[in-house]
């Protein structure tokens, strides 16, 4: 695949789902709708024990998210209010009242698995982060790196991140049916899958739940005309942020 055919790729994945969102509409993020999926989504084996050890004792709990374009919130107009990570924070505010909870916003665009490991010690060494959670795979998929590279890469940032005294969870690709017909994301979401199960790491089902929304018609992610963009885009960020605290709230159990 050419670099040029990658960037139009990567861009069109970026706003499948991210299209641009105003600043008064990321305010406003709240779904009405019913975006709750079936516990098999949200639940995992592995826990995070020390972010449940501070949820427990209500002390300070810091996230760092580090990903791609949806992490830092390009296809939302740059507006890092409408990404999934300030969406994550409210919600886990909302579902532990109380808690002093902030979540940072490590994204960065089009980078792969290797690139965001290389900046680990950068943006994740004084983050006094308790726990990371890792979006990783999109671009990947797109540049079609090797799988075996990628799961190296990613037992590698794992052992990082937990020589460093952080706790893991991995979120895997966002769905939708046009850049599923030209994007082949199967190896390396069954990639990402193993190197979680092998590492006993939390893996976050983000392609299952999109795709179960896209499915069950609570988000429509193709012929959005244009004046509904903008919603949608705001309540699919806001409704992964409950689903994530949802699977951090069950990780902490």
């Amino acid at each position: 695949m050419s670099d040029a055919i990658a960037r139009v790729l990567a861009f069109a994945l970026a706003l499948a789902v991210a299209l641009p969102v105003t600043r008064s509409l990321a305010q406003t993020t709240a779904a009405p709708i019913d975006c709750t999926v079936p516990t098999d989504l949200i639940e995992d084996e592995p826990t995070l024990p020390a972010t449940a050890a501070l949820i427990k004792a209500q002390k300070p709990l810091i996230i760092a998210a580090i990903g791609g374009s949806s992490t830092i919130g390009t296809g939302a107009g740059g507006d890092s209010d409408a990404a999934y990570p300030h969406q994550l924070e409210l919600a886990l505010a909302k579902r532990f009242p109380g808690l002093p909870v902030t979540v940072l916003n490590k994204g960065a665009p089009r980078q792969v698995a290797q690139q965001m490991f290389n900046r680990f010690d950068r943006d994740l060494g004084d983050s006094h982060a308790t726990l990371v959670l890792w979006e990783v795979g999109v671009t990947d998929a797109v540049r079609q790196t090797d799988p075996d590279e990628f799961a190296q890469t990613l037992q590698a940032g794992i052992g990082w991140l937990r020589a460093h005294d952080m706790e893991v969870m991995l979120i895997d690709m966002q769905y939708s049916p046009d850049t599923t017909a030209v994007i082949n994301f199967e190896p390396y979401l069954n990639t990402l899958h193993e190197v979680g199960s092998l590492t006993q790491t939390y893996v976050f089902r983000r392609y299952d739940i999109m795709k179960y929304w896209s499915d069950n018609g609570v988000f429509q992610f193709t012929d959005v005309p244009t004046g509904e963009r903008r919603a949608l885009a705001a309540r699919v960020y806001a409704c992964l942020g409950a689903r994530l605290a949802d699977a951090i709230g069950y990780a902490s159990r």
